[in-house]
């Protein structure tokens, strides 16, 4: 039986903050690989207009900063409120407990199940680059 599609993506929000929460200020301040900048482009595109990618040569932290704006972003299309940039954070590390804050915005948003399968597979995708 496939699980449904909010506890897919909640199980791949837990799954990168998990991750997430083992890495050093070293490993963020880190040049994002192609990979990683193809992964966070296939999410921009999630989130239709507004959210671009980083340049190559960006840091993973500056790329997870635009994962976390395109989360923001569905979350607040998926309440009709309007869209509003985070702030950059000086600490790279709590870039976990704001995906985990995010994802737990989108399931209380009520996101449609075909969006949340696709931005599944895509952080899943994301966290593979990593």
């Amino acid at each position: 039986m496939t699980p449904a599609p909010d506890d897919r993506f909640r199980r791949s929000v837990e799954r990168l903050t998990t991750l997430l929460t083992y890495w050093t200020p070293p490993r963020f301040s880190a040049a994002a690989s192609p990979l990683i900048g193809e992964a966070v482009t296939a999410l921009c595109s999630t989130s239709a207009a507004g959210v671009d990618g980083v340049e190559p040569g960006s840091s993973v932290a500056d790329q997870l900063h635009v994962v976390a704006q395109v989360l923001a972003d569905l979350g607040a299309d998926a309440e009709g409120r309007p869209r509003r940039p985070l702030p950059p954070l000086t600490e790279p590390a709590v870039l976990a407990d704001q995906f985990t804050v995010l994802g737990h915005d989108l399931l209380a948003a009520g996101v449609v199940a075909e969006a949340l399968d696709r931005l599944t597979d895509r952080l899943d995708a994301l966290r593979a680059a990593l």
